[in-house]
């Protein structure tokens, strides 16, 4: 399983948001360390698809938009809708999903 977090240099969050995802991996019993991927500029965010800083990937797929990415790219700071309003991080869970949901999907190709 391949986690991706992908930050900018500017992003006051990074080491927050590898902590998270750490935590989340660790507790989905995920074997691979998560990857810290810099970001440096709107061409890179682009090549990237990253859709602000922290964007979180688990296996390619954005944990929060998955199908659905926008077309909206850059290297400044992503929010994140939670109950409590926008928050600069992902929720735990939403990170734990998002494992849940690879591994869903290497399952079904693996049958077949």
């Amino acid at each position: 399983m391949k986690i991706e977090i992908f930050v900018s240099n500017a992003c006051p969050h990074r080491e927050a948001a590898k902590q998270l995802v750490d935590e989340a991996a660790q507790e989905a019993g995920v074997q691979e360390t998560p990857a810290v991927i810099t970001v440096n500029d709107y061409e890179d965010a682009k090549a990237k698809r990253m859709f602000g800083s922290p964007t979180v990937r688990v296996n390619g797929m954005d944990i929060e938009y998955a199908e659905r990415e926008p077309e909206e790219f850059t290297t400044g700071c992503r929010f994140y809708n939670s109950a409590e309003g926008w928050k600069p991080l992902p929720r735990k869970e939403l990170i734990l999903r998002g494992i849940e949901v690879a591994r869903a999907r290497e399952a079904r190709a693996a049958q077949g």
